[in-house]
């Protein structure tokens, strides 16, 4: 290519350099948000490649990061009760940080739109909050040489952050066991969340197994279409079928199970045991606390934060999936 052909595009040059289009224009016009290496990488790219940067007068730029928050389509009405806004957002901008961050908060499906406007300005990254997003998207995105990272959702070929699922039931089946539980226990899950369900339910079944409790995967599984079908009905007939410990996927599981058995009339935890996982903001409403485990929504967004940092500003790509562990919280329903 010759030297100063306009056919290189910033975009080609983004792609050559293994990097953003928006680390290119920052690293081209010597923002202080660029690391040296990252600058130095990119600038010697440029060179090779021919590409001349359009000279276009700009205000001066304002040094700070834009990133689109795409939380799950506003038909799941549970999700919400899983995390704090306030904690994913919070978390977030700490592991973002030196850079200034602007977070755009957006809804996804299968209709989203990444880039509505065709003069939308920059976006540095989009992170996709416990869903998963359309492949056409994913394609744009990459085309576009936008950052991308999913959190608490596993998507092949997409770098994530999820909590570490296996651990959280691991822990739970230890307290029991340590409870002088032996057997009788049901896993309780529902549908439209099945990578955790399938994490936590292969947990728990390791658990149960270092643990010396008795647990059949299939036999011992209780799912159903959503936490609204968590009848007392249901409770009832699992508990004279010898069910006394119900290990709810997630605390609104968890929640769903422990109102029936209280309906029923059964002594928490005396007659029956109850769990749940995520230490929801929910959880501080049940009667009795629900035992749980704590898989901190700040800590897993604080780390997909540095995941995106060391992308977007160093031009580092961490291979792999990041897995955040979590805490033990023993309630009052063990």
């Amino acid at each position: 290519m010759p030297e100063g052909s306009s056919k290189v595009t910033m975009d080609g040059v983004a792609r050559a350099a293994g990097v953003s289009k928006a680390t290119v224009s920052r690293a081209l016009m010597g923002s202080s948000l660029i690391g040296e290496g990252v600058r130095e990488r990119v600038e010697e790219v440029a060179r090779e490649m021919g590409y001349v940067r359009r000279a276009v007068r700009r205000p001066g730029e304002r040094g700070i990061l834009t990133v689109k928050l795409v939380l799950p389509p506003q038909g799941r009405r549970t999700s919400q009760l899983f995390y704090s806004f306030i904690d994913l957002v919070g978390g977030l901008k700490t592991g973002l940080r030196p850079a200034e961050v602007n977070i755009l908060v957006e809804t996804g499906g299968e209709e989203y739109v990444p880039y509505p406007h065709k003069k939308g300005g920059e976006v540095d990254a989009f992170v996709f909050a416990f869903h998963r997003p359309p492949e056409r998207v994913l394609q744009e995105l990459e085309e576009r040489g936008a950052a991308v990272l999913v959190l608490n959702r596993m998507v092949r070929g997409v770098r994530h952050v999820v909590s570490d699922h296996l651990d959280a039931m691991r822990q739970l089946a230890v307290h029991l066991a340590e409870r002088g539980v032996e057997g009788g226990c049901c896993f309780v899950g529902y549908e439209g969340i099945d990578d955790v369900v399938h994490g936590r339910l292969s947990g728990f079944v390791e658990g149960c197994g270092e643990a010396g409790i008795g647990f059949d995967e299939r036999e011992d599984l209780w799912m159903v279409e959503g936490p609204e079908e968590l009848t007392a009905a249901g409770v009832k007939e699992h508990y004279e079928a010898g069910v006394r410990c119900f290990v709810g996927v997630n605390d609104v599981a968890g929640a769903m199970v422990l109102q029936q058995v209280r309906e029923l009339g059964l002594q928490v935890p005396g007659e029956v045991r109850v769990t749940g996982c995520d230490n929801a903001p929910m959880i501080g409403l049940t009667v009795p606390r629900l035992t749980t485990v704590d898989l901190s929504m700040f800590e897993l967004a604080k780390e997909a934060g540095k995941r995106l940092y060391a992308e977007v500003i160093e031009g580092r790509q961490d291979e792999g999936p990041l897995l955040v562990g979590g805490m033990l919280l023993v309630g009052e329903t063990t």
